[in-house]
C-alpha cells in the first residue's frame, strides 16, 4: 500500500504518514513494544482488520481506473529523471 500512494502522490509524506498511523493504531491496541500473540478476541480481528484487511483493500482501489493511469505516468515521470 505504502508503494502505491507513493506512486500516485509522487511524495514521500504521504506513505510515512500511513506509517505511523499505522504503527501508532498497532501500538496503542496493543499496549506498547510487547510480544503480540493470537488470542482470537475482538481487538485481535480489529488488528487483522486494520493491518492486513484495509491496506490489501486500498492498493486494489488504487490499481484501477483513471488512478492507475495517474500511477504509471507518474513511474515514466520518475524513471526519465
Amino acid at each position: 500500500m505504502f508503494a502505491v500512494l507513493y506512486l500516485y502522490t509522487v511524495k514521500i509524506r504521504v506513505p510515512m504518514l500511513f506509517h505511523f498511523a499505522n504503527d501508532f493504531l498497532n501500538y496503542a491496541q496493543v499496549g506498547g513494544m510487547t510480544a503480540q500473540t493470537w488470542r482470537g478476541d475482538a481487538n485481535d480481528w480489529l488488528n487483522l482488520l486494520v493491518q492486513v484487511v484495509v491496506p490489501i483493500a486500498i492498493t486494489i482501489w488504487m490499481l484501477t481506473g483513471q488512478r492507475r493511469l495517474v500511477m504509471e505516468q507518474n513511474i515514466m515521470r520518475l524513471l526519465e529523471k
